[in-house]
């Protein structure tokens, strides 16, 4: 818990009193290529077979924010906040977006959008799909 209110400070500016009250909700993994050539952007190497595959967990946290609060880029990571419902926070998870959501925070946002029902075993077949790769192996 003390990494989850150190990192509400530095990316929000959400004080300790606050902080504290975010509840552990579960983790997410994933695996990803990096290419020794990549340097960021948009604009990747050819595929020549070399890199590394590297494995993350992400563990995810709900914290129900006031109202009126109004987060504040602290430590300089974190360019700028938008307050958005679920549907636009959706929609800029398209991958044909023109302001597109890093996918890493993309899984995080699936699984609040899971847990929370705002989508469900209903909305497709795909669902089982995203339920099962939001957690394929965390070891």
């Amino acid at each position: 818990m003390e990494n989850v209110i150190k990192e509400c400070a530095e990316e929000a500016g959400i004080g300790e009193a606050l902080a504290s009250r975010a509840i552990p909700v579960g983790a997410v993994s994933y695996e990803y290529f990096v290419h020794p050539e990549y340097t960021g952007g948009n604009v990747f190497p050819s595929d020549d077979g070399t890199g590394t595959i590297k494995r993350d967990v992400l563990f995810c946290f709900d914290l129900e924010l006031p109202a009126d609060f109004e987060p504040v880029a602290v430590d300089g990571e974190v360019e700028e906040f938008f307050l958005m419902d679920l549907g636009k926070v959706a929609e800029c998870m398209a991958p044909d977006t023109t302001d597109p959501i890093k996918p890493n925070c993309n899984l995080v946002i699936a699984d609040f959008m899971l847990r929370h029902g705002f989508v469900g075993p209903d909305d497709g077949p795909a669902y089982f799909d995203v339920v099962k790769g939001l957690r394929p192996s965390i070891m």
